[in-house]
This record gives structure tokens, sequence and C-alpha cells, in this order.
């Protein structure tokens, strides 16, 4: 049942919120909303992050190793800091990609009626790429889970091999964009905070 499923996520969270560094503090107050409705629970959530990844090829997710990951703005010392250290200048194969990626909550929803109403309130708040991500078939209610995620997205190749081909304003203005993006997706985080109201 619903009740249940519920319970067991919110006894996983509140676990999680035990270990330092493992909760998303930007996130906190958006999930204890959704979690205090009684038709919704979050499964997932990160409020948005900038990383560094290292990939074999480009698809290969499960071989992926992070290299650096931040749930804030970034500076290029930074990123140059963890590139020296974990891939550039060394024989380390592989490519080395910078991501921002924007926020992303999944939500189960006690109906696909239910699930409709949070994605009015997502689509509102700028979350234009949400949608439902799982509906079961089953009459078990509670089975529809809601993706919400907006368009605030790059994916750039900053090295290959452990050399760096990028050049030193290319990478400013690479580092400014990611920026930029991570915080258009953040701000919509406040919006999306402020339409729960209608779920109430």
């Amino acid at each position: 049942m619903f009740e249940e499923r519920k319970e067991r996520a919110l006894a996983r969270l509140r676990a999680e919120e035990g270990k330092k560094g493992r909760v998303d503090e930007e996130v906190v107050e958006i999930i204890g909303r959704l979690n205090s409705l009684k038709d919704f629970f979050t499964t997932s959530s990160c409020s948005g992050r900038i990383v560094l990844l290292r990939v074999p090829e480009v698809g290969a997710k499960r071989e992926a190793v992070f290299l650096g990951k931040w749930h804030r703005a970034v500076t290029k010392e930074e990123v140059l800091a963890v590139l020296k250290r974990s891939a550039v200048g060394t024989a380390e194969k592989g490519e080395v990609w910078l991501l921002s990626q924007s926020p992303i909550l999944h939500v189960a929803c006690r109906t696909l009626g239910k699930a409709k109403a949070l994605l009015a309130v997502a689509n509102e708040s700028g979350f234009k790429y949400s949608g439902i991500k799982t509906i079961s078939n089953s009459n078990d209610n509670g089975k529809v889970v809601v993706e919400i995620v907006s368009t605030e997205r790059i994916n750039v190749p900053l090295a290959e091999g452990g050399v760096l081909f990028c050049s030193d304003p290319h990478l400013d203005f690479i580092v400014s964009k990611a920026n930029f993006t991570l915080a258009r997706g953040k701000a919509k985080l406040k919006r999306f905070y402020s339409g729960l109201k209608m779920l109430e």
C-alpha cells in the first residue's frame, strides 16, 4: 500500500539525514514539504550540480568515475586542480567531461490524478522536461513516479588520455556557463516550493 511504501521511504531519508554530507541541503525544505503531503513522497533528489566525470567513452555510464562534484558554483581553479590531480598530465585513459545538471526530484504519487497535479506545478515553475517516469499496470495505488527536471544542462568534453584540449580563456567561458546554468535551475526550485501550496 502507498502508506507502507511512504513510511519505508521516509525511514531511509531519516537514515540518510543522519549521515554528514549525504543530504543536499538546498532541497531539504522541498522534500520536507512534499513528504508532509499525504498523497506524495520523494524517492530521490538533487538541487543541481556541476560534475567532472571520467568515462572510457561516451555512453559508458557504468564505468564512469566521479572526479569532482559540487552542488554550488565552482571556480576555474577548482576545476583545474581536480583535473591535474585526477587526469590531466597522466597516462590515465578515457575522456573527462564537465557536466552542469539541473535539479531533479523523483516523487511517488498516490494516483495518476495526483501525478498530473504535481506535473502542473512543476511545469508552471519552469521544470519543462518533467514527466511520468513510472506507472504501474496493477491496481495497487501509489505506483506512479514523477520525474521533475528542467532543461538546463551542459555536457562538455575537457580532456582525453590525460591531455587538456581547451585553452585557458575557453575554460573560463565553460565554467562561467556551467555556473550560470546551475544558478538558473536552482532559481526554479524556489518557484516550485511556492507552487506546492496548490497541492495542500
